[in-house]
């Protein structure tokens, strides 16, 4: 199988190469998507989730075996009695496998 590689879209190449120096082109401002989180709500930009942080480091350290590592995690923190800590495991795991994650509520929830 072959590989075609394409250039990326260049407007000035269609138009002609003096296209944007004779005013021809408009220039647009480009900004990230996530730049927008500050405007008209409480969120000052750049703050992110910490649960996201939380599961990204998690990531970072045990790659794709994440899911397991936190759902034992969770199961640990069940059996010692710390339903907070047990809670913020859970999410980390829900940020990777949300039936795993369920499967643990169901666990640690009281009969």
């Amino acid at each position: 199988m072959s590989i075609r590689l394409a250039p990326a879209h260049d407007p000035a190449r269609i138009a002609g190469r003096h296209a944007g120096g004779r005013g021809l082109m408009t220039r647009v401002k480009v900004m990230a998507a996530n730049d927008n989180a500050g405007a008209g709500t409480a969120e000052p930009a750049g703050v992110f989730d910490p649960v996201l942080i939380a599961a990204l480091q998690h990531f970072a350290r045990h790659g794709l075996d994440s899911a397991r590592i936190a759902h034992a995690e969770a199961a640990r923190a069940g059996r010692e009695g710390n339903a907070p800590r047990a809670a913020e495991w859970i999410a980390i795991t829900a940020m990777f496998d949300r039936r795993l994650a369920a499967t643990a509520r169901r666990e640690l929830s009281p009969a």
